[in-house]
């Protein structure tokens, strides 16, 4: 049936409203700052412990040793210079006829020299009165500098009071990070210096600068020449 011509058409009712829902909020602001924090803890922690490792660590070295002998003596600012003040004596010259051997060890002590580890060792090999005629055992003193000399590096600059000197490769039995070795003969003396050690520090050990081993040897050996 058609509608009547008098009937009015009205619009259709509007849809249901709905209220306006917010966009959801991006939580990855949130995320990056959570990881920060995490990481940012996790370094801080593992630096600390470093730090109390590094701090809180036993210094090397022991007490303060006993007296040293004449001739593995060394002046108090070369023992500072050195990081050395404790002083032994591994192996003491025999009393009879014969070649005499000093064996002297300084090292460091707790408390006093530092956490970084010094160790000098100074051999004396005294030939006087070994033989009957001098220039014997200057001869042998010679020899026995030969044979210790058999790695040579020459010198920055000449030693006073030796005959002769030079310090030697310590690569074929070297112990430490850092070493140094100088062999010096004076008549019918030689002498055998070596100094070695390690730095310390919060990733562990690491060499300090070999110039450094190579001026002490040197300064030890102008002394000991010097007696």
């Amino acid at each position: 049936m058609n509608a009547p011509s008098n009937w009015q058409q009205y619009p259709s009712p509007p849809p249901q409203w709905q209220p306006h829902q917010p966009p959801r909020k991006k939580r990855t602001g949130l995320i990056v700052g959570i990881v920060i924090a995490v990481l940012v803890l996790g370094v801080g922690g593992y630096f600390g412990v470093l730090y109390l490792n590094y701090s809180s660590g036993e210094d090397p070295g022991g007490g303060p040793g006993g007296q040293p002998v004449a001739q593995c003596d060394i002046s108090a600012g070369l023992r500072q210079e050195a990081k050395v003040s404790s002083f032994r004596l591994a192996g003491e010259p025999p009393r009879a006829r014969g070649m005499k051997h000093s064996n002297c060890f300084w090292e460091q002590t707790r408390g006093k020299d530092g956490k970084d580890t010094r160790k000098l060792q100074i051999h004396v090999y005294d030939f006087r009165g070994v033989n009957r005629l001098p220039e014997r055992d200057v001869e042998q003193a010679r020899g026995s500098y030969s044979g210790a000399a058999r790695d040579p590096i020459a010198l920055d600059r000449p030693l006073a009071g030796a005959d002769e000197a030079t310090f030697v490769d310590p690569s074929s039995l070297q112990t430490s990070p850092t070493e140094a070795n100088l062999v010096a003969r004076k008549g019918a003396v030689y002498y055998l210096i070596k100094y070695w050690g390690h730095d310390k520090g919060f990733f562990g050990d690491s060499a300090f600068p070999v110039e450094t081993a190579k001026s002490v040897v040197f300064k030890v050996a102008e002394e000991l020449l010097a007696k």
